[in-house]
């Protein structure tokens, strides 16, 4: 059950429906129980009435049919027990129950019968007086009903009073969750509920230590990749400094001059590819969307790192129209150049590397295609991992890497609620890496 407030309202109005259903049942059985025994009070007044009646009239010997056929009431007057003296049209001339005081069960022109034997010992007179029992049942079940269908009707009014009371009392519970949707991936702030009931008192305790304990945790982690950015930059700085100084008295291809700035250049890649990983991550990076030209964006990166390429003789090419969508530059620019660094590094001199933004259906695509040897399969799934490097980058020991440049696009993809594809590259060999960015509309209702 997913949902706190159906399953309290199933889990009582089943209680309620089943203890009514107990009750009505007993109320039913009680009632009849009670309308049969007032039904023969009733019989035995109107055998006492006819008995009565005809004390006073004993003279008359005359047999009459005050009775229609089809009546639910029939009675006779016997004297000594043989001779009829009166009787209903619709009962027969022979006796319709034994001469045994007291009530008796029988059938008689076609139906079941209540009877009554009536007699008094200081009297010659039997009275014999029956009541259709079909008849008398219905009159009970029908006055029964009436009363147990007041408390069937009374569930559903009383579903929707447990309805409204149940909502009333899960209101803090659904304003303390409009709460927490509204934080911010980096508002760490207490909760503030007034006077919330001890049950959900517990629980907002709880989220705010644990809110308070995750704010010393992001801030020591703050203090560290400050500090780190300055202890680390500062050595790397001084190393580059004094191999700058070394290659004034070594030829400028001497292989330990060579090694160590391709070390250098590669430690500080490394340690800027971590800082802007961290920087970079939902808990500390605060994007500033806004409308902008990706293909524009595009053109601009390529033309930053067009000499990359040219030192490689590779050709680049921008292919697509412009497309707009709802981005922050910083990160977008970090995406861009990260994958173009990856083609670049991967793709051999004289290769070929194409950025291509399409617009489909509402979502801009932007690939990087290029004419490098390409990614088995196998490798496609472990890209993503951070420090995971192809092949170590054995394949050429000129080129390093940081094994961070696709953790970063995909910490960035994730940003935006983009998705990444790889695909076959279009040239001869190579690979193409696509993210799929969501429509305006999307992107308006997931990017905060």
């Amino acid at each position: 059950m997913k949902s706190i407030r159906s399953y309290l309202i199933i889990a009582v109005l089943s209680a309620m429906t089943l203890t009514s259903f107990l009750a009505a049942l007993h109320g039913y059985r009680s009632s009849m129980a009670a309308a049969q025994a007032l039904f023969d009070q009733q019989l035995s007044d109107t055998a006492s009435l006819i008995a009565a009646i005809y004390s006073e009239n004993s003279g008359r010997q005359t047999l009459s049919t005050p009775q229609q056929r089809g009546s639910h009431i029939a009675f006779q007057v016997w004297r000594d027990e043989k001779t009829l003296l009166y009787h209903s049209a619709n009962s027969p001339a022979q006796a319709i129950a034994a001469f045994k005081k007291g009530f008796h069960d029988e059938n008689f022109e076609g139906y079941r019968w209540r009877i009554l034997v009536h007699h008094k010992a200081e009297s010659p007179h039997w009275i014999i007086v029956a009541e259709r029992a079909d008849v008398r049942f219905l009159l009970a079940d029908n006055i029964v009903v009436e009363s147990v269908a007041a408390t069937v009707i009374g569930l559903p009014i009383a579903g929707l009073f447990i309805w409204i009371i149940i909502g009333h009392g899960l209101s803090l519970l659904r304003r303390l969750a409009d709460e927490l949707q509204k934080k911010q991936v980096d508002d760490l702030s207490v909760l503030a509920l007034d006077n919330p009931p001890k049950e959900l008192k517990t629980v907002v305790d709880a989220i705010n230590a644990l809110l308070q304990r995750l704010e010393l945790s992001v801030a020591r982690e703050r203090r560290l990749s400050a500090d780190a950015a300055h202890e680390l930059r500062t050595p790397i700085a001084a190393l580059k400094m004094h191999i700058h100084n070394l290659s004034q008295d070594l030829p400028a291809d001497h292989p330990v001059l060579v090694q160590l700035q391709n070390e250098a250049s590669g430690l500080g890649h490394l340690i800027e590819q971590i800082l802007l990983l961290y920087r970079i991550s939902p808990e500390h990076y605060q994007a500033r969307m806004a409308p902008l030209d990706i293909s524009e964006l595009a053109r601009q990166v390529i033309a930053d790192q067009y000499s990359t390429f040219e030192r490689k003789k590779q050709s680049i090419e921008l292919l697509g129209e412009a497309c707009i969508i709802n981005g922050d530059p910083f990160t977008l620019t970090t995406a861009l150049q990260n994958l173009l660094s990856n083609a670049n590094k991967y793709t051999p001199e004289q290769g070929h590397i194409q950025v291509i933004i399409e617009k489909t259906e509402g979502k801009v695509s932007l690939t990087v295609m290029d004419s490098g040897p390409g990614m088995d399969r196998a490798e496609r799934e472990r890209v993503f991992e951070r420090f995971y490097r192809i092949g170590g980058d054995r394949h050429d020991s000129s080129e390093q890497g940081s094994g961070l440049g696709l953790s970063i696009v995909q910490l960035i993809a994730d940003l935006y609620q983009a998705e990444i594809h790889f695909k076959n590259s279009s040239f001869a060999t190579g690979l193409a890496i696509e993210i799929v960015f969501p429509t305006l509309a999307e992107q308006r209702r997931l990017i905060p």
